[in-house]
């Protein structure tokens, strides 16, 4: 076995299921999720602020304001101990499913996370990457993944715009026909960025998920209530967050 598998390289914030994937065009499937630690991005509405906030700047740009313990949240596992933990859940030897690599931002991984993708493929899982397509992926990771679920962030999410948008990024997903889009809209004056996206890089629409914003769904229903007619006049898909529907925001669900 190579010794890339037995070192503890990767930073791994929570492996949960089996679940259903709560958003984007795969919503509703059968799931195991290998959420990853730290993200190059700060987003005020993130719901995973326990991949990042781990210090008082980063805690104060969320608008909960609250610091994590970095030694709590990040847990040092090798491409072994993560298959191990996976097969707690799931006998993933004998059922493949879909494998969602989460995070935070799990292309800040990608090197090591190739050994444990490969060893996933060549078991029969489907393999799907939540990303803000701000980082590129490399060859050994890129070519055993099946989805790409890109999340560009828009001004919405706080960051500022040299920081979310990476034009050569979006542009390299656009180009992949394995990517699919999901843009988090908080009203429809969000609409208007994702149609300045979608056509300077010719995005696909039908490749297009508007999520509304929303950590209940209450919040998550009178969202989507407020632009789902704009959203299916631009050709648009609506995801839901199926996940905030069923449990709140319930972590590990």
């Amino acid at each position: 076995m190579p010794s890339l598998h037995v070192k503890a390289d990767l930073q791994i914030n929570r492996i949960f299921g089996p679940t259903i994937q709560g958003e984007g065009s795969a919503a509703g499937r059968h799931c195991l999720f290998i959420r990853t630690a730290h993200c190059n991005l700060e987003c005020n509405f993130c719901d995973t602020p326990e991949t990042w906030a781990y210090s008082p700047t980063k805690a104060s740009v969320h608008r909960d304001e609250l610091q994590y313990n970095k030694a709590e949240q990040i847990k040092r596992m090798s491409v072994v101990d993560i298959l191990s933990e996976l097969n707690k859940l799931w006998a993933i030897r004998e059922h493949p499913t879909l494998i969602v690599i989460s995070g935070g931002e799990p292309l800040m991984q990608a090197r090591h996370l190739a050994p444990l993708v490969k060893s996933l493929h060549t078991m029969g899982h489907s393999i799907h990457v939540e990303t803000a397509g701000t980082l590129m992926p490399n060859a050994d990771f890129d070519h055993r993944i099946e989805q790409y679920n890109v999340s560009p962030k828009l001004s919405n999410s706080g960051n500022i715009l040299t920081k979310r948008y990476k034009p050569s990024v979006l542009e390299f997903f656009a180009n992949d026909t394995r990517a699919w889009f999901k843009f988090v809209v908080s009203s429809p004056q969000d609409l208007k960025e994702v149609d300045e996206l979608v056509k300077h890089h010719n995005i696909i629409r039908s490749r297009v998920m508007i999520m509304p914003e929303g950590t209940s769904a209450e919040a998550t229903i009178e969202h989507a209530r407020s632009f789902v007619d704009q959203v299916t006049m631009r050709g648009y898909g609506l995801t839901f967050r199926s996940h905030i529907l069923l449990w709140e925001d319930e972590k590990g669900r």
